[in-house]
């Protein structure tokens, strides 16, 4: 499971049987190593989570149990939408967000 920030949404209008209705996300994963990260990954959503919003997302089983389709063409998927966050800084070197340790939806 990884922390990252919904950045985008694709539509595809050609997809396997097993996917349709699926809503589907790019996200940016945190790198909590502070290296650089410009990767991106699309996740399937059942939550709703939009632009800018910071999700937790599972891959592989877990992420197919979260839709609920074992047999789903889908590595990853949203499992949670992050209302809040709270971390020591003193013991805290990632980049969840850097200016600072705790963090509240709006």
């Amino acid at each position: 499971m990884f922390i990252g920030r919904v950045v985008g949404s694709l539509w595809s209008t050609q997809k396997t049987a097993n996917t349709e209705g699926l809503k589907f996300l790019i996200v940016q994963p945190y790198n909590l190593n502070k290296e650089p990260n410009t990767d991106t990954v699309v996740v399937a959503d059942i939550l709703g989570a939009g632009e800018g919003e910071i999700v937790m997302v599972a891959y592989g089983k877990a992420a197919r149990l979260a839709v609920n389709n074992d047999d789903c063409s889908i590595e990853a998927a949203v499992v949670g939408i992050i209302d809040e966050y709270d971390v020591k800084a003193e013991y805290y070197l990632g980049d969840l967000d850097p200016d600072k340790a705790h963090f509240k939806k709006p």
